[in-house]
């Protein structure tokens, strides 16, 4: 047994020193960097008899474990061989009356040491013969450790024998029933025969074997991996460690390569280290070239290069620079004063103030639009950027490398004179009359030469928004800024223009003979512009962020058209770009004049649609889990006798685009308001009425107190209200809009934020921001019946609002399946179709009269 004991524990030892060795490299190669490096001589042996060892050990517990199965089986087998036997034995002798003969049988069997016992019971678990006589009359329960009276039982029960080998007690204990179903039963006196057999001695004599037999082959095994390592040693990691050695001189004069190598692949390395040498030296006169071609590059694009030393104030200016302000190369020092003296005084504190905040990385990347003084006193625009390419081991900026474009034929001061007619005010670009000239030109350069043109309508999104929110001065630098970076980025492409407040144009040409390939270059060209267009912008220390929605025109001038036909085309386009499908560019198709009413002519008869009495409103339930109603939101309608019905994102984006945005909101209100003031007076209980405000409309200076003169003038209780903002309110003047949603709710105007989820602003902005109501997305809607994942981003959007004490409203529900997710995520609220379509004024009365609940079971 001590011997058997010892054979587990001493590979055990092992198996955890081996362990021990391994984690200490481990933790010396990765989680503990500062320990010293190991060496290959060191770490490939120890890798290699680490893992011989652990697979030596692994196959002894394996084999030891086997082993032990295969000698208890074959015992176990003689044993029942050993009962059957005695058995008959018993059978024979209970017939014959002859006892004496099963005392002789068992006193037998007691000969055999490892019998621990063997004894037969009766039904009541007597024990009426044994191996010890001292057991005979005692009950089996009392004098034997291993027996159980419920395995008896149980064999009998089943009249099967039970053998069952006990690894704890490195025992056999064998269950026998005695046959009780012939005609000479002998169940009253005996019925089962239990014994316990000690296979300890049988174990351990097998694992001392196996273990000698296994240090054999380790030891024969680790002479065998000694001889290997020393021989990879000589023919792989010693001349490996000589070609690292010589690797540090590879740059010098005495590079040596002269090593023995016997292997292939350190002798291909040793070969590509001499091939590396001269490769080296080629590409340092490559690099030196290079630089001189990229120079030349630069200056041939008509940019001025500037390379500012941070820590030491040194500054080189190329040629180029010194050229666009009019002097000589040798005219200027390089310093940095040379720059900094000739920004105009006016745009100084700021240029410096947005060059600092890149410094300090606080923004992304240094763009400025200002004036520099030229030689002869004038000032010109001048587009300039920069880029950090040189950081100190604290990441601290050493070195800023930057151009500069004269920008002064696209951009001027707002002070521009009035006696230049064909150019814009403002941004000083091409207007539209000369642009129809442009046009003409374009077409019939395309038929000359057969290549493709395009005509690029840009808009910008929510410059509006932006123009109320900043003011009209940071506005227009928005757009100066927007002008230059078009016009030093796509001028020596085509041309650029200027329509209107927020869109520009770009003629290009020379897109090639196939309308195809023109199609995909006139759509990389407009991606390249959304994406210039949305890298942001830093006015007067705003970190502004504008996106752009683009039309094309793609035209070969065959047929030659209008200006204004074109610019139509172009707009048809730029209405199909504003599609979340399109990816914010689309290319003009005839069926667009059909599919979509132009955003203009929508503008226009935006001005009747009130007074004609076209417009209209909607009041769609929102409940809670229970049916009952919760809220109602208020929705604009408008029907228009030629177009029909008009989808409501439609003429909503074209009247925020226009003032018409204040009239209808402010007509919607008063609308609300008179049914409030209806269902008080049939004493019915009032919902929160919910209208939505679109972002410019909230961000004008006087809307907090216009609507509470309407809400006041009305004597309706402002609690009854709740304006649904969005999220990018946030976008501009976030303290602004903060303060301005803190003010209503002083009122006791609900104020609930719709969208909520969907990104247009950061989650830190809500801070301090008590909703009413968060709408969720609905986005997250479209794929939630069938994505796990999108399910799962729902629960966490719920659960991080109801953290915030935000109750949760899920809108556009259509079906049951939504419905029962929805639910089971916990959202406060619900709305959509699945529950009630939106009413008109007498529904919505007689629903909120009855006080009827809407049902919500899935």
């Amino acid at each position: 047994m001590f011997m058997w004991l010892c054979s587990i524990t001493i590979p055990l030892h092992i198996a955890k020193i081996t362990a021990s060795i391994y984690l200490s490299i481990l933790l010396g190669g990765f989680i503990l960097p500062r320990l010293p490096k190991l060496s290959l001589s060191f770490l490939v042996p120890a890798s290699f008899f680490i893992l011989y060892l652990g697979l030596v050990c692994g196959e002894y517990f394996y084999e030891h474990a086997e082993l032990n199965e295969q000698l208890a089986s074959r015992q176990s087998e003689q044993i029942q061989k050993d009962l059957f036997r005695m058995s008959h034995v018993i059978e024979s002798a209970v017939m014959t009356q002859d006892f004496e003969r099963i005392e002789q049988e068992v006193a037998l069997v007691s000969t055999d040491q490892n019998m621990m016992a063997y004894v037969i019971l009766d039904s009541a678990s007597e024990i009426q013969f044994a191996n010890h006589i001292i057991w005979r009359e005692s009950n089996a329960i009392n004098v034997l450790e291993g027996y159980s009276a419920d395995k008896h039982r149980a064999s009998i029960g089943r009249n099967k024998p039970n053998v069952i080998v006990n690894f704890e007690r490195l025992s056999i204990q064998a269950y026998y029933p005695l046959n009780s179903n012939s005609r000479f039963s002998y169940s009253n006196m005996v019925e089962l025969i239990y014994l316990e057999y000690d296979i300890a001695n049988l174990l351990s004599e097998a694992s001392e074997s196996l273990l000698k037999r296994f240090i054999e082959i380790w030891g024969l095994g680790a002479i065998v991996l000694t001889l290997f390592c020393i021989l990879l040693h000589y023919a792989f990691i010693r001349p490996l460690t000589q070609l690292s050695r010589a690797a540090k001189n590879l740059d010098k004069p005495d590079f040596n390569t002269n090593i023995v190598c016997v292997t292939r692949e350190v002798s291909t390395l040793r070969d590509y280290l001499n091939l590396v040498k001269g490769r080296l030296f080629r590409s340092q006169k490559r690099l030196n070239d290079a630089e001189q071609r990229w120079l030349f590059a630069v200056e041939g694009a008509r940019n001025g290069i500037w390379d500012w030393a941070i820590a030491t104030g040194d500054v080189f200016v190329s040629d180029r620079w010194k050229e666009i302000l009019g002097y000589q190369p040798y005219e200027l020092d390089n310093d940095y004063s040379v720059w900094e003296s000739r920004l105009h005084r006016d745009d100084k504190p700021q240029v410096l103030n947005t060059l600092q905040n890149y410094i300090n990385n606080q923004h992304d990347e240094y763009e400025s639009v200002h004036r520099l003084r030229h030689k002869d006193g004038r000032y010109i625009w001048v587009l300039d950027r920069g880029k950090i390419v040189e950081w100190d081991e604290l990441g601290r900026p050493l070195r800023i490398i930057g151009t500069i474009t004269d920008v002064s034929g696209d951009v001027k001061s707002q002070r521009i004179s009035v006696d230049k007619p064909n150019h814009n005010g403002l941004t000083d670009l091409i207007n539209r009359e000369v642009l129809a000239d442009q046009l003409y030109d374009l077409q019939v350069l395309s038929r000359k030469t057969g290549q493709f043109s395009a005509l690029l309508m840009i808009n910008l999104d929510n410059f509006k928004l932006i123009n109320d929110a900043l003011g009209r001065q940071l506005g227009d630098r928005l757009l100066m800024q927007i002008a230059a970076r078009l016009s030093g980025s796509f001028s020596s492409a085509g041309t650029v223009a200027r329509l209107g407040a927020d869109e520009f144009v770009i003629l290009a040409k020379n897109f090639g003979h196939d309308i195809d390939q023109a199609n995909k270059r006139a759509l990389a060209l407009a991606s390249e512009v959304r994406q210039l267009i949305g890298r942001g912008f830093t006015i007067s220390e705003q970190n502004l962020s504008i996106t752009a929605r683009i039309g094309l025109v793609v035209f070969d001038g065959i047929e030659s058209l209008e200006p204004q036909v074109l610019l139509a085309r172009a707009d048809s386009a730029l209405e199909q770009a504003k599609d979340s499908r399109s990816n914010g560019c689309a290319i003009y198709q005839p069926e667009l004049d059909q599919q979509h009413v132009q955003p203009i002519k929508l503008q226009s008869e935006l001005k009747l649609a009130i007074h004609n009495k076209q417009m209209s409103l909607v009041y769609q339930p929102v409940v809670d889990h229970t049916g009952q109603l919760n809220s109602v939101e208020v929705l604009m309608r408008w029907y228009h006798p030629q177009f029909g019905y008009i989808n409501p994102r439609k003429f909503i984006a074209a009247a925020e685009v226009t003032d018409y945005i204040f009239e209808i909101e402010l007509w919607a209100l008063d609308q609300v308001l008179l049914l409030i003031n209806s269902l008080q007076q049939m004493n019915s209980t009032v919902p929160v009425m919910s209208l939505n405000i679109s972002s410019r409309h909230f961000h004008q200076d006087h809307f907090a107190h216009v609507v509470m003169s309407r809400i006041s003038a009305a004597h309706v209780s402002p609690k009854l209200l709740q304006f649904e903002i969005a999220e990018d309110i946030f976008r501009v003047n976030a303290d602004d809009a903060r303060n301005k949603i803190i003010e209503l709710q002083a009122y006791g105007i609900n104020i609930a934020m719709d969208d909520f989820g969907g990104g247009s602003c950061g989650v830190h902005q809500l801070q301090g921001i008590s909703f009413s109501q968060v709408k969720l997305a609905a986005v997250y809607l479209e794929e939630i019946e069938y994505n796990p994942e999108t399910f799962n981003i729902v629960n966490a959007i719920v659960e991080f609002a109801n953290k915030l004490n935000l109750p949760v409203v899920a809108k556009q529900i259509e079906n049951k399946k939504q419905l029962n997710l929805l639910t089971h995520a916990k959202c406060t609220g619900f709305q959509g179709y699945i529950i009630s379509r939106p009413l008109d004024q007498d529904d919505i009365t007689q629903l909120i009269k009855t006080q009827l609940s809407l049902s919500v079971a899935p």
